[in-house]
């Protein structure tokens, strides 16, 4: 019995090495496997007691952390009672050696578990989940409208979190302008997120956005109906001072909205002007589509989101719906009457959305959608149905389709007949548009992208355009 308690004991020593063991190293050395980097975060950590080592003296520091070290150190850092004591988690007996922090920090509702009875201790955690840990234990508010990252939007898990350690200058993403949200946190990543979480003379520099991404996720648009310039302002509303002015006709490529304010970048600074004095560049003429009836359906929505992106977490609906209202701008530009099935992330039935094509007449119904398939498979594709008016709906798809191929560059899959009832059902031309893949990494990049989805609203405008000459 003394044996077999004897070995149980060791077992337990090695099971929680990164945090169990509660020695002190020494300063000069802390660890006999000390990284390239971060010496001095280390350093201090340990000294305040809120880093120890493995019990052969290791640190591990490309080791991924799991779930209970990172919330034990935080704890630590907090000075929670971490008193082992039982959990509402089925995977965390009371011996647990990180029962105490978890139960803790549950309470204050710092931490969450994986689900209503589980806490996974063991799960590494991802960086978007160390993003939300440190956001709920420092209790960060404050973010910024231009914390942009090329793999990172509001769907992502921690999209606020993300851009609220970044705000307080823990963390600045890698140097490509990604974030890699659900890439593994290594102990060295964890251990300087919670230096500079802790300690404001470790804190990074101010977050300065990689141009090359902001270039990405801009939107485009033109000045007007303003003649004496436009106001810049340093922050999104009148109240604000005003610190320049634009020409009427100036091109800005803005990356954000706040109310009625378009964020952008104006002498190496966030500034902000008036959504009511842009518009949409276009080549397609005022009052080309005068008189014309068209409804946009933005595809999925509500309790529905469509494809998911693994790579980025783009949901479907998100696309759909940002596509869609760049080109309903477009086209009320142009003159026409436009019809939305929805503007808001809401659930309709594909019968529903025909019908309000059909109740209102419309000259064209164009369903945006975005596809999935093998990760290899890529390109954009237009479908069509014979059901009702024929020839004007593959007319309308031909037109589409060879728009996007030339804007976006992807790869034609060419104008296909589909039974998609939201296009048997519509009594008028009709296409369906899969603009690109988010089962492919590459291309989710892409439909993430803001400048993206304005150049597919803008194809998908200018096809429309040419139906109707």
């Amino acid at each position: 019995m003394r044996k077999l308690t004897l070995m149980l004991l060791i077992f337990s020593m090695i099971a929680s090495s990164f945090v169990l063991d509660t020695r002190v190293a020494e300063a000069s050395a802390p660890f006999s496997d000390m990284p390239n980097t971060g010496h001095a975060t280390i350093e201090r950590l340990v000294k305040d007691g809120i880093l120890v080592g493995n019990p052969d003296g290791t640190l591990r520091p490309h080791q991924e952390v799991t779930r209970a070290e990172a919330v034990t150190m935080i704890g630590r850092a907090l000075k929670l009672n971490g008193t082992q004591r039982a959990t509402k988690f089925s995977d965390v007996p009371a011996n647990h050696y990180a029962s105490g922090y978890i139960a803790t920090g549950t309470e204050r509702e710092l931490i969450s578990g994986t689900s209503a009875t589980t806490f996974s201790p063991s799960n590494t955690v991802t960086r978007a989940q160390m993003a939300v840990f440190l956001q709920r234990a420092f209790n960060l508010s404050e973010t910024r409208t231009d914390v942009i990252y090329r793999d990172v939007n509001q769907s992502t898990f921690g999209a606020s979190s993300i851009n609220a350690i970044t705000t307080a200058r823990i963390s600045a993403g890698y140097p490509d302008g990604s974030f890699k949200p659900n890439s593994g946190t290594t102990r060295l990543e964890y251990i300087l997120f919670l230096g500079r979480a802790l300690y404001d003379d470790m804190k990074l520099a101010e977050y300065k956005p990689n141009s090359d991404v902001l270039d990405q996720f801009a939107t485009k648009a033109v000045v007007y109906n303003a003649p004496s310039g436009l106001n810049v302002r340093s922050g999104p509303g009148t109240e604000h001072p005003s610190i320049g002015r634009i020409a009427n006709g100036t091109e800005v490529n803005y990356y954000n909205v706040i109310g009625n304010w378009a964020a952008f970048t104006y002498n190496g600074d966030i500034a902000y002007v008036s959504l009511s004095y842009l518009r949409t560049p276009s080549t397609g003429g005022s009052g080309s589509l005068a008189g014309k009836t068209i409804v946009v359906d933005a595809g999925h929505g509500g309790h529905d989101p469509g494809a998911v992106a693994s790579s980025n977490g783009l949901r479907e609906k998100d696309f759909n719906l940002a596509v869609a209202l760049k080109l309903q701008r477009r086209l009320e530009a142009a003159g026409a009457r436009v019809i939305m099935t929805r503007t808001t992330d809401v659930f309709l039935t594909l019968t529903e959305r025909a019908n309000i094509a059909n109740r209102n007449s419309a000259d064209a119904f164009i369903s945006i959608h975005a596809n999935a398939g093998p990760s290899s498979a890529n390109g954009s594709e237009t479908f069509w149905n014979r059901n009702h008016a024929s020839a004007d709906s593959k007319r309308l798809a031909e037109n589409i389709q060879s728009e996007m191929i030339a804007k976006l560059n992807t790869r034609n899959r060419g104008v296909k007949e589909g039974n998609f009832t939201v296009i048997q059902t519509s009594r008028m031309a009709s296409v369906l548009v899969e603009v690109g893949f988010l089962s492919n990494a590459e291309e989710a990049r892409k439909l993430a992208s803001n400048s993206f989805q304005e150049d597919a609203a803008e194809a998908i405008f200018q096809g429309t355009v040419k139906y109707f000459r």
